[in-house]
């Protein structure tokens, strides 16, 4: 069964690996953001890794050597040995973040600090991950276990409705 998981990767060669497992008909994810960097005649705009020096791949744990094998590969997520599998929706929650423009509140009171949820509705519609409190405002995180990473955004009250507790 296929899974995603976490590879590690040389500095600066999360595209180029990218681009090289869809040539060999690996899926991969590699996340991207826009930022604006400035060089001394000119600013661009340019999409760079949202996770530095990882991309995501999806496959059978049991081919996860032959990945390595492909030059600029360092090494999987590993823990007790084994390499972690990320959950699908966990991935799915990136792809949905950085399709939107991200600012939004929740609308449930239903869901508790530290419940994981998926939105149902709304722009973020499929989007899970665990609610937070800070202050007055409601915080929705996506964590993703294996690196570690916990992206926060406030979620629109009017515009998502929380449904059930993922377990």
């Amino acid at each position: 069964m296929k899974q995603w998981f976490a590879l590690y990767t040389q500095p600066r060669k999360e595209k180029v690996l990218d681009a090289e497992f869809k040539k060999r008909g690996i899926e991969s994810f590699l996340p991207l953001k826009k930022s604006l960097r400035q060089w001394k005649d000119r600013k661009k705009l340019i999409e760079v890794p949202l996770f530095s020096s990882y991309v995501f791949v999806r496959e059978e744990a049991t081919n996860l050597y032959g990945v390595l094998q492909i030059p600029g590969c360092v090494r999987f997520i590993f823990f007790d040995g084994k390499p972690v599998p990320i959950p699908d929706y966990q991935i799915e929650s990136v792809r949905i973040l950085l399709e939107q423009e991200v600012e939004f509140e929740l609308k449930s009171a239903n869901a508790k600090v530290g419940d994981r949820v998926k939105i149902r509705e709304g722009r973020f519609s499929g989007l899970c991950g665990v609610i937070k409190h800070e202050q007055n405002k409601t915080k929705f995180s996506i964590v993703i276990d294996a690196l570690q990473v916990d992206m926060s955004i406030i979620v629109d009250k009017s515009e998502v409705q929380l449904v059930e507790t993922i377990k």
